[in-house]
């Protein structure tokens, strides 16, 4: 025999759950903190972009010895990581396009 849960105890349990931790919306972002996803990409890659002409400027002083060869060798391991995050991060977009393509509609 099935028991059937009444609406009263539904109810109760969600009034209860909605207490904790500031209810319902308590995991929703606040207006101003959410971040549009094309945003994020265009900052990242803006990023990235200026990581890389710094290291590139840091690499030009370094062959004139306005700056120490330890200061190149950082700003090209920084550009190095940067790259590879950003190769990669293309190859997931472009993986990702590619199978929602091929998804049946």
């Amino acid at each position: 025999m099935e028991k059937l849960i009444t609406t009263g105890l539904v109810n109760s349990a969600y009034g209860s759950s909605s207490k904790l931790q500031g209810g319902a919306g308590a995991l929703a972002a606040p207006e101003e903190t959410k971040v549009n996803f094309a945003d994020m990409l265009r900052n990242a890659a803006q990023n990235s972009v200026t990581t890389v002409r710094e290291a590139e400027q840091i690499q030009q002083m370094g062959l004139t010895g306005d700056v120490s060869a330890q200061q190149v060798v950082e700003a090209t391991m920084e550009m190095e990581t940067t790259l590879r995050l950003a190769v990669s991060v293309r190859d997931r977009l472009v993986e990702a396009y590619q199978q929602i393509m091929q998804m049946p509609v």
